[in-house]
């Protein structure tokens, strides 16, 4: 969908890799058991050959009761995923420099087999990954007890700390035979109580994904494509044609 950076297909690494090949869930109502919060992460990602300097960055959520958002410190983009309002789920991949949303509605998702996982999006892991990894145990994190989970996908071992009350993946490390990456919550806030400022708060515009078919022409809808690496040779042909190409 996104040929650039995008942040949460870049989030864990490997860890994304492993959830996709779990089987994906439909968007669901948010469950009131998930609280509204605004959390930043901290990723670290270890190659044990040492070939690469460790990549190491910072970045946030915010999650309400029908969107998450996530934004990378120091980037410029984020992205939003919103419940409809009719069982599906949008995204909405912000374009800071731009001032511009670009929103992608579920059924262009599923067109572009990219379905929506609300629960993922709400908890870092899915369901299905959880349901695979063994409970072994709690630790405190954060002074709050939380359950881990520990198995292995794949050729993959995994170790997640889960904080039930939150409903919500604090710790997540996957190991392979190349690389360790560990996502970790730093900082936890109430939502209403968050110190940052999201970049939905702005007010930029928003623009529909298959809208830009329409104006393929205009330079500042070509600049816009280009950053998201999207072609199309074919004016007005939709979102089976209209798609980012690698």
């Amino acid at each position: 969908l996104l040929s650039m950076k995008s942040l949460l297909s870049t989030l864990l690494l490997s860890v994304l890799a492993g959830i996709s090949s779990l089987p994906a869930q439909e968007a669901r109502p948010l469950s009131e058991s998930h609280s509204e919060l605004a959390c930043e992460f901290k990723t670290t990602a270890h190659f044990k050959d040492e070939s690469k300097p460790d990549d190491k960055y910072s970045w946030r959520m915010w999650r309400a009761k029908h969107e998450v958002e996530v934004y990378q410190l120091g980037s410029r983009d984020g992205e939003a995923w919103r419940l409809d309002g009719a069982g599906g789920v949008m995204l909405a991949r912000i374009l800071h420099p731009e001032r511009v949303e670009v929103v992608f509605n579920a059924m262009e998702l599923r067109i572009q087999q990219r379905p929506v996982d609300w629960y993922r999006c709400c908890s870092l892991v899915s369901q299905g990954l959880l349901d695979t990894l063994k409970p072994v145990g709690t630790q405190t994190f954060l002074g709050r007890e939380v359950q881990e989970f520990k198995g292995e996908i794949g050729s993959e071992k995994w170790s997640v700390l889960w904080d039930k009350e939150d409903q919500l993946a604090v710790s997540i490390e996957v190991e392979s035979d190349k690389l360790i990456c560990k996502t970790s919550v730093q900082e936890r806030y109430p939502l209403s109580q968050q110190p940052w400022e999201r970049l939905t708060s702005r007010g930029y515009e928003s623009l529909g994904y298959t809208e830009m078919a329409d104006n393929d022409t205009d330079p500042r809808i070509k600049r816009i494509m280009a950053r998201m690496g999207i072609k199309c040779s074919h004016k007005g042909c939709g979102p089976v044609c209209f798609t980012p190409q690698p």
